[in-house]
């Protein structure tokens, strides 16, 4: 027989949700993402690539990241969760 776990977070179809339907770990979560994206571009920019590819490459990669399901968790998101990730 297995154990039922409890746990405090679930991810579903790529956003976090915690128990108390908070969805500041996932705005956590995306905002490292794209922090590193945009070390990527940099990295890239630094090796030559043109501007006008770096602005395609940072609408597909990024700005995709901060809009993927952003309607559905808008609502939940508080200031404090903005506030200390900046």
């Amino acid at each position: 027989m297995q154990d039922i776990c409890l746990v405090t977070s679930i991810k579903i179809l790529g956003i976090t949700i915690t128990n108390h339907l908070s969805v500041g770990d996932h705005v956590c979560d995306v905002i490292s993402k794209c922090a590193q994206s945009l070390y990527a571009l940099k990295l890239l920019r630094n090796h030559g690539m043109r501007g006008d590819l770096l602005r395609h490459v940072y609408k597909v990669v990024i700005v995709s990241k901060l809009l993927y399901a952003s309607p559905a968790w808008w609502g939940f998101i508080s200031a404090a969760v903005l506030i200390s990730n900046v």
